[in-house]
């Protein structure tokens, strides 16, 4: 039987119909990630194996940059190797650092990496914006960070067939049971609203939602819709787990982090047009000097209010 929200996705299909959503579905068809378009819609998640994202090299230079950039900020310096029985040097269950683009070039040719990239445009369309990214390193602690949630923060329900947001996690260290993995509710996102405080914590024998681990080796993406529900379960295992997230948004809403204010342009003169438009340098708003952009300047947020995909 289907539900609403089914009826809902389906009429999103005379979209598809259209030279946006045809640009996705060929760079998607070319990559070997079609078949994870269809586990978004169904599930509203899916883990792409490192074979189809990027070189086991990229991802362990990837590593290093990340943990550099801790010990740039925290002082504490973590090798590599030492991750499977190294912890954090203050007690707490993780450490996040966020505004990772500028810190190391690793980091702008992470998120053009063409599958992180279909993958976002296949949830935000062609025109979606980085909101940020953030390196994420977990230790065994006993304090519960991330109750059920969507990413989707202050959208009133229903929420609409579309997704507004998506999730993009790198793994950078393996992801399996007890190093603190995500916690996800397949097929949640059909709810079409963010979770009650009742359905929070997920871990409760007697809880009414139940979630699952996502399990997946070094170096996969896990992608989720930003209506999925999600949390993350206790890491109970020594060392420490790494990843990277990149959260990516429709073209009209607010990103996490004001590149246009922050962002060098010694680093956009070696990035591409389409880089600089993926971190919103172009965007619409707030007008620069109080000045609207001209037609020519904002025809891709407007074709966004004709197209889901565009």
């Amino acid at each position: 039987m289907s539900t609403q929200f089914d009826q809902n996705l389906s009429s999103l299909e005379r979209y598809k119909d259209s030279p946006h959503y045809r640009k996705i579905h060929e760079q998607a068809e070319s990559l070997g990630l079609l078949g994870h378009f269809d586990r978004l819609d169904e599930d509203g998640y899916t883990i792409i194996p490192p074979e189809l994202v990027a070189s086991n090299d990229f991802r362990e230079r990837l590593l290093d940059a990340a943990l550099m950039v801790n010990e740039k900020r925290s002082g504490q310096k973590i090798k590599a190797t030492d991750l499977p029985t190294t912890q954090l040097d203050e007690d707490v269950p993780q450490r996040g650092h966020w505004a990772l683009l500028g810190e190391d070039p690793i980091f702008e040719d992470l998120i053009m990496n063409p599958a992180i990239l279909t993958m976002g445009k296949y949830l935000c369309g062609n025109s979606l914006l980085l909101s940020d990214l953030v390196c994420q390193i977990k230790q065994k602690h006993e304090k519960f960070t991330h109750p059920l949630h969507t990413d989707q923060h202050g959208t009133p329900p229903p929420l609409p067939p579309y997704s507004q947001v998506c999730n993009v996690t790198m793994t950078l260290t393996d992801y399996t049971k007890g190093d603190g993995v995500t916690a996800i509710v397949p097929k949640s996102h059909k709810k079409g609203r963010y979770p009650h405080p009742k359905e929070f914590d997920f871990r409760a024998e007697d809880a009414p939602v139940k979630a699952i681990p996502v399990e997946a080796p070094a170096g996969s993406l896990i992608v989720w819709r930003g209506d999925t529900w999600h949390g993350s379960y206790l890491r109970e295992n020594p060392g420490l787990r790494v990843n990277i997230i990149m959260v990516f948004t429709r073209v009209y809403m607010r990103q996490i982090r004001n590149f246009r204010a922050e962002i060098s342009q010694e680093l956009l003169d070696r990035q591409s047009k389409e880089f600089a438009h993926l971190i919103g340098m172009n965007s619409m708003y707030p007008f620069d000097d109080g000045k609207p952009p001209s037609q020519e300047d904002n025809n891709y947020m407007m074709a966004a209010g004709y197209n889901p995909w565009a």
